[in-house]
């Protein structure tokens, strides 16, 4: 009877392991799934701005500059940042 139960604990330990490995892949790909957004509204603003020609007026230097600021305005610190 003892061995029983003893063996029901460590499958229970170690299902409750699997479980917590689990919640650790779940918390990145949710992580990936906000940069996938981020780079895809990224594409979108640049295939925006091809579209509208004439906005800008200026050097690539210029536009790298400013497109810079921009991307430093919106961006959001994850983590320790």
């Amino acid at each position: 009877m003892f061995s029983i139960i003893r063996k029901l604990l460590i499958r229970a330990k170690s299902l409750d392991a699997i479980y917590d490995r689990l919640d650790k892949i779940e918390t990145k790909l949710e992580r990936f799934d906000k940069l996938a957004d981020e780079n895809e509204s990224l594409w979108q603003y640049l295939d925006e701005q091809k579209e509208m020609e004439g906005v800008f007026v200026g050097s690539a230097e210029e536009f790298a500059e400013e497109f810079s600021d921009i991307m430093l305005r919106n961006l959001k610190p994850y983590g320790d940042a």
